[in-house]
């Protein structure tokens, strides 16, 4: 039997998913993950962005060797038509650092990691470069260990904010290893009352865009899901490296 391995940044983004699944913990490089495990599946959260993203993969692919890599969690919209809930599956991923693309034979349409949580005025910024559906932080450093390691990749998103919502000013929060620092920002939020509307919006939305992207991962793990090929195009170099699975 195949094992899929689940990537995500934020415990929350998986908790509709494996809530009563076994759960471990997973010491790799003096990092400990918290791992949970069902059947053939295995799900951790890695922490908010791309390094934290590739560093959690690594460890999993060290331990499990899994046939297929699974980038989900949350995602800001890039274009109008996108609302919250909305799940999609984008089959081009775009690293904005350094205009890498990691491309799949299974699903649709642009994805691009940032390197910071995009606001508005960023996303428009996005827009113009990569012309994508989405902005994430992990995809693309998900998609890099895969390409490397010669595993199967395929990335399942859902919205959580869309186009032009007023994003708070969460960057500053987020640590080193992709933590979220959520006291740091409770006490800073607590003393700016004109944010509280946008942070329970937020927090609303993240809610529905979780439940959706789980009810996803139930129904097609339920029915399988097949590795795809990850094809690597370097925009520097110019080199497309293909790994077929």
């Amino acid at each position: 039997m195949n094992t899929i391995a689940i990537i995500a940044a934020l415990e929350r983004e998986l908790h509709p998913l494996v809530k009563g699944w076994k759960s471990s913990a997973l010491t790799h490089k003096d990092h400990t993950y918290h791992v949970y495990e069902y059947d053939n599946v295995i799900a951790v959260s890695g922490g908010i962005g791309p390094r934290p993203a590739a560093a959690a993969t690594q460890a999993i692919i060290a331990k499990y060797r899994p046939q297929m890599l699974l980038s989900v969690g949350l995602a800001g919209a890039l274009i109008r038509s996108l609302k919250v809930a909305n799940v999609i599956t984008p089959n081009v991923i775009v690293d904005a650092a350094t205009g890498s693309e990691y491309r799949c034979e299974s699903g649709g349409g642009v994805l691009v990691s940032a390197g910071e949580i995009a606001g508005s005025k960023s996303k428009q910024q996005l827009v113009e470069r990569f012309h994508a559906l989405a902005v994430d932080m992990e995809a693309a450093g998900v998609a890099a260990v895969a390409a490397q390691e010669q595993i199967g990749f395929r990335c399942v998103k859902a919205i959580s904010d869309e186009a032009d919502f007023p994003m708070p000013p969460l960057n500053r929060f987020v640590d080193a290893e992709g933590n979220l620092q959520t006291g740091k920002f409770a006490a800073w939020a607590s003393l700016r009352p004109a944010v509280w509307p946008r942070m329970i919006a937020l927090g609303r939305n993240s809610n529905r865009a979780a439940q959706a992207l789980c009810a996803w991962l139930k129904q097609h793990l339920a029915t399988g899901l097949q590795p795809s090929r990850v094809v690597r195009v370097s925009e520097t170099a110019g080199v497309v490296t293909t790994k077929t699975f």
